[in-house]
């Protein structure tokens, strides 16, 4: 079998880094494939690379429309997929030469509609760090709740192209994977892994991560489209509650981490005050979760202070660390 896969790839505004992520994908070992290259309205110098990539390669085919954002751009190269599989690269990243034939070789192999791969990401000063793409070799979220849970970044999947039949990126969510990669995990009927880190997961400088900014409380708002996709085809119960423990994953746990290493610390205790409302208007029940109860000690009394509205103390308890 050699199947034609085909590889979706956005690109804004990223003439710095976007050689490096086309020369990467050309030079895959599987050599099957269409790389759909879609210029979400760059004003920089990213079509002409575009542009003059695709007159010397022509598996690859660049597209333009105005500008609508990731989840848009994705949804965008969807319509021009021809391939069996398809999978999602940012345009400022870069992929292992065998990314694609190890991917697919997992599939084929474990007769999975889903891919998964490690990943390494790299900053700008040299250093590198891995990120595990979750600890299983085949399964499905059916047969085990817990797999919706694993990284939910679309880049590090290849999928069955069937699965996107009615399933597409939430245009303008801050969260835009969290809201669709889960789903996808959960209309899977098998799940492969792939144990290397295949992906490599550009960290850039000027990162939004440590920026106040109110669009990431739509972090709730992707888990419950998870969750509403879930209760309409009528999910087991095991699953629903593990998407609901993405509350306190993501919600309770992880967006109280993004807030105490904000930049401007004078508004940091506004917006744990939004968490917690969050919180508690999503899963007004939280502290019954199992995830909830497995919390480690001093996560555990951090969630307690933030239930009691005492963030003065929690942000004592992280900044001294």
């Amino acid at each position: 079998m050699n199947e034609k896969i085909s590889v979706v790839i956005p690109v804004f505004n990223v003439q710095l880094y976007l050689k490096d992520c086309l020369e990467s994908i050309a030079s895959q070992t599987y050599q099957n494939f269409e790389a759909i290259c879609v210029n979400d309205g760059s004003t920089d110098q990213s079509l002409e690379i575009l542009q003059a990539f695709a007159q010397k390669d022509d598996r690859f085919m660049v597209v333009t429309k105005p500008n609508g954002g990731l989840s848009d751009a994705r949804n965008y190269g969807l319509k021009y997929v021809s391939g069996k599989y398809v999978c999602f690269v940012d345009s400022d990243d870069c992929i292992s030469s065998t990314y694609l034939e190890d991917l697919y070789t997992a599939l084929q192999e474990d007769h999975a509609q889903i891919a998964v791969c490690d990943m390494e990401y790299f900053y700008e000063d040299g250093h590198c760090a891995y990120s595990d793409g979750g600890t299983f070799q085949i399964d499905s979220v059916k047969n085990t709740p817990e797999l919706i849970k694993i990284n939910n970044s679309a880049c590090n999947k290849l999928f069955d192209i069937a699965l996107f039949d009615d399933i597409c990126f939430p245009k303008g969510l801050y969260y835009e994977d969290l809201a669709t990669v889960p789903i996808l995990l959960l209309k899977a009927g098998k799940i492969a892994k792939v144990n290397r880190p295949l992906y490599r997961y550009r960290q850039r400088t000027g990162s939004i991560a440590h920026t106040a900014n109110k669009k990431i409380f739509e972090i709730y708002t992707a888990i419950q489209m998870v969750l509403d996709y879930a209760n309409q085809i009528g999910a087991p119960t095991d699953v629903v509650k593990a998407i609901k423990s993405m509350f306190i994953v993501h919600g309770l746990d992880l967006t109280t981490l993004r807030i105490k290493d904000f930049d401007d610390k004078t508004i940091r205790i506004e917006y744990l005050q939004d968490n917690m409302n969050c919180l508690e208007k999503y899963y007004p029940n939280y502290e019954q979760d199992l995830e909830y109860k497995k919390l480690p000690f001093k996560k555990k009394l951090i969630a307690k202070l933030m239930k009691y509205r005492a963030f003065k103390l929690v942000l004592r308890l992280y900044d001294k660390n």
